[in-house]
């Protein structure tokens, strides 16, 4: 662990901490050091789960936090220890596991934050660094970026599947227009999915920030494998950190600190330092550096919820096509007191890694402008426990309804010809211990997937039987969607959320009680300490979270570069 000073201390190396990690060091005179509490792998050694184009990251649990639990509503009983929950404990952290999905948040969630006092944070303000991030390997032009370490590209229409093709014709006879460009103006219809890779791999934030040049610089230092237990004060000036390493615990000293842990850690990580809700801190038996409430609070994040099927021949993704995101469907729900651009079906052609993966398709609903709000608290005062985290799901009635919504609508599209061409069996399904057994790459994964493709393909009626005994046990989706008291019951029961938790350190004004950063991300009533990840947005965009997460770790380097 090295014993000198930095001018600025990282804790993190994920989508926003690598990013920052890479800018700043790129001033000589500042020493950088980045912390991270999993595994690096240098550049062109990663594994070859993390470089494939398909996430099969995802079904690795080694690249995650292994304790992580969360609950999607309040549990009737406190002891229920929840469910686990996928956030990457790796260098690279969600953007080498996710399935790089690169969409870019709407002007409109801008507009949005500005009003809640983030000052300098409009769409004219974050549009540069959006173009700074990327290399569009498809687009050009004065909204777009070419010379950025991030590539995205887009599947070509001609090349997406029968499923992707069946659900695009049929949406567009419904009136939808095809949008070519969702990382355009903004925009409702059937869309190619921007994803963040080159044809040959996966482009993560590590990939791209951290590269051989950047990890020889003198000036620069990554340090893997180790856990920040707390931030350190004299007075209520953050002075460095305590680390815990494999060789003990360490003192790590620094001008500035910059928590870059994500929206459920981030603020565990305040608390644990004594920063948060006084009077829960102190029931832990902690001392108060800083009273502020808001840590914790505001979590936000896209519920969801899947409609599966069994796929045709004729439907199914071919090998050759190795990366999943082809297509998506944009759309506004209209109900009344919601933003426009509200909805998103995720057109899913292969459903994982193995042979029965390659059988499944699924309408993914989602709600990309929920108004449901939870929380992060800190369940004991031990640094090395994990944080109570409950999303509060579907708590804001428009939430469920435009779900609810939202799977009927999917059951409409299944309904249609050109969908019968292309599947058998229609299924709701969501969150289920056995699926994510299954889904865990192994050898004796593969074999039981695949007796289990051969089965699916076998006889309609044992076909049948699986679906509803194994794949997906319980009421059939005729029987939940026969009224609107059986629909809603099931997804308070099995939505999801969706992997892009944001909001628990909510960037706003000075003044503001509901705020824990300001607008240039420092942590209110204390001094040299800052918090630049997903954690700081005061809404969640209408989009997936991880490229707004590396533009603002851009916009803030260039801030910090510039003081």
């Amino acid at each position: 662990m090295p014993t000198e000073e930095f001018d600025y201390v990282i804790v993190g190396a994920g989508s926003a901490g690598a990013v920052l990690a890479g800018r700043l060091s790129e001033n000589p005179g500042k020493r950088v050091l980045l912390l991270e509490a999993g595994p690096d792998s240098p550049p062109g050694e990663e594994p070859p789960e993390i470089r494939d184009t398909y996430y099969s990251a995802f079904f690795k649990p080694e690249f995650f936090w292994p304790d992580l639990r969360v609950h999607f509503r309040e549990a009737p009983d406190r002891a229920d220890p929840g469910r686990r929950y996928e956030q990457g404990r790796i260098v690279g952290g969600g953007s080498a596991v996710n399935a790089m999905i690169a969409l870019r948040g709407l002007p409109g969630d801008f507009e949005e934050w500005v009003a809640a006092g983030a000052t300098g944070w409009s769409w004219d303000d974050v549009l540069p660094h959006y173009r700074k991030l990327e290399s569009d390997l498809d687009f050009h032009g004065e909204r777009h970026g070419t010379a950025g370490p991030i590539a995205i590209r887009r599947h070509r229409r001609d090349e997406w599947p029968g499923f992707c093709q069946a659900v695009a014709r049929h949406l567009e006879s419904r009136g939808w227009a095809f949008v070519d460009d969702m990382n355009g103006p903004p925009a409702n219809g059937v869309c190619r999915v921007p994803i963040s890779s080159t044809p040959a791999q996966r482009i993560s934030a590590a990939m791209g920030y951290l590269t051989r040049e950047v990890r020889a610089r003198r000036n620069f230092v990554l340090q893997p494998d180790c856990y920040v237990e707390k931030i350190l004060f004299e007075g209520s000036r953050a002075v460095g950190v305590s680390v815990r390493a494999a060789t003990g615990s360490h003192l790590v000293k620094g001008r500035e600190i910059i928590v870059s842990a994500g929206a459920l850690h981030s603020p565990a990580v305040l608390m644990r330092s004594g920063i948060g809700p006084a009077e829960d801190l102190k029931k832990l038996g902690l001392e108060v550096i800083a009273d502020l409430p808001a840590v914790g609070g505001n979590l936000q994040d896209h519920p969801a919820v899947s409609v599966g099927c069994h796929l045709k021949g004729v439907g199914r993704q071919p090998r050759a096509l190795r990366a999943a995101p082809n297509a998506a469907l944009r759309y506004d729900s209209g109900l009344p007191g919601c933003a426009r651009h509200d909805m998103y079906v995720s057109v899913t052609n292969k459903a994982s890694w193995h042979a029965l993966g390659g059988q499944l398709g699924a309408l993914v609903a989602c709600v990309y402008k929920p108004y449901s709000l939870g929380r992060v608290s800190l369940a004991s005062a031990d640094p090395m426990s994990e944080p109570h985290v409950n999303f509060n799901l579907l708590s804001d009635p428009r939430d469920l309804l435009r779900l609810a919504a939202a799977v009927r609508l999917a059951r409409e599209v299944y309904a249609a010809p050109e969908l019968r061409a292309v599947t058998n069996e229609i299924f709701l399904t969501s969150y289920s211990e056995r699926i994510r057994a299954l889904n865990r790459i192994s050898l004796a994964n593969r074999v039981r997937a695949g007796a289990a493709a051969v089965a699916m393909d076998g006889p309609g009626a044992l076909r049948s039987w699986l679906v509803r005994n194994v794949i997906t046990p319980g009421p059939s989706i005729d029987d939940i969607l026969a009224g609107d008291e059986a629909l809603h019951a099931w997804l308070r029961e099995r939505a999801t959320a969706f992997y892009h938790p944001v909001g628990t350190c909510r960037m706003g004004a000075k003044e503001d009680a509901n705020a824990v950063v300001d607008a240039d991300c420092r942590v209110r009533k204390v001094a040299q300490l800052r918090v630049i990840d997903a954690s700081i947005m005061p809404t969640i965009p209408r989009a997936n979270t991880n490229l707004t997460t590396i533009m603002i770790a851009e916009r803030m380097s260039e801030r910090l570069a510039a003081a």
